[in-house]
């Protein structure tokens, strides 16, 4: 029986994933912080469960070799960056490399899929956005991103290890209750007459949801390279106005929307990935944006329940 190690099992992500690789018969061990009882280790597809930060010390406690590591542990927040840069970092950069090391010392054989973000790359013009394009970012999160590609590409290429880094654009579905669709819908749904949004609505970004991002994961799975960065993305923009107004429309026609034309910090005004790298893993968005949100609207009403 395979065997994956998820960094991070108990967020959205780390979860998600957790439950997809269990239903393909993987036995499943999960690292991170924060408690989880059985049954809610079950409800994720868990098998093993270490409450724990992400170190050598603690993924050797599992006395396993591991066939493949997703590495979800870390920051996802660009305010969080800002606001506790050193803790991010050491979230992000110092976790990554005890998963390096970790496989360098004890586990050379596993693939290690690394989630990163655009962020890498900074600000770019209203464009596609290709892996080549070496950028500035825009936020501690950003550069501790970047500082963490860098050390996936380093240990792959002087040690031989399996890495796949995906540059994840907006991931969400259900169950994700943070960032934008989960704080629009909770806005909209309390509103009388119109809510306020930061920015200018014109910002775009390229939604993906969750179940797509673990497509590409599989795909990334037959690869032969031995270090590769991919875009994870849908390849189609919308804005946030655009976005915010769809979930009105479902929540409450009523509520006007609005923006305060503040610039939201550390966050770039344009996302929208290049697929083209991509496409050559034969990998083609299933979910439309349309129909995802319609889908996490019914999941968010269900939980107000």
């Amino acid at each position: 029986m395979k065997k994956i190690l998820i960094t991070g099992a108990k967020g959205f992500l780390g979860s998600n994933t957790s439950r997809y690789f269990k239903n393909l018969g993987y036995q499943t061990y999960g690292i991170g912080h924060g408690g989880l009882s059985v049954e809610e280790s079950q409800k994720i597809g868990l098998d093993y469960w270490k409450k724990d930060d992400v170190s050598i010390e603690s993924i050797l406690e599992f006395e396993q070799k591991f066939d493949l590591i997703v590495h979800c542990g870390g920051s996802g927040s660009v305010g969080f960056s800002i606001e506790y840069p050193y803790d991010d970092f050491k979230k992000t950069v110092d976790g990554t490399l005890e998963v390096l090391e970790y496989m360098r010392l004890y586990n050379k054989d596993a693939h290690l899929i690394y989630p990163s973000s655009p962020a890498v790359q900074g600000e770019h013009p209203n464009s596609p956005i290709k892996e080549c394009y070496v950028g500035k970012p825009a936020s501690p999160y950003g550069y501790h991103k970047k500082i963490s590609e860098d050390l996936c590409q380093s240990y792959s290429e002087k040690y031989g290890l399996k890495v796949s880094v995906i540059r994840l654009f907006s991931v969400y579905g259900e169950g994700l209750k943070k960032q934008l669709l989960w704080d629009a819908y909770k806005k909209i749904q309390n509103a009388d007459s119109e809510v306020l949004f930061w920015g200018t609505g014109e910002e775009t970004r390229d939604f993906i949801h969750v179940n797509d991002v673990l497509s590409i994961i599989t795909k990334l799975l037959k690869t032969d390279s031995k270090f590769v960065i991919l875009n994870g993305g849908t390849g189609l923009k919308y804005t946030i106005k655009d976005v915010v107004e769809m979930i009105r429309d479902l929540v409450n026609p009523d509520v006007n929307i609005g923006f305060n034309k503040q610039v939201n910090i550390g966050n770039p005004i344009y996302y929208w990935a290049d697929l083209e790298k991509l496409e050559k893993y034969n990998f083609k968005a299933d979910i439309k944006l349309e129909y995802g949100i319609k889908s996490f609207i019914a999941w968010a009403k269900g939980e107000n329940d």
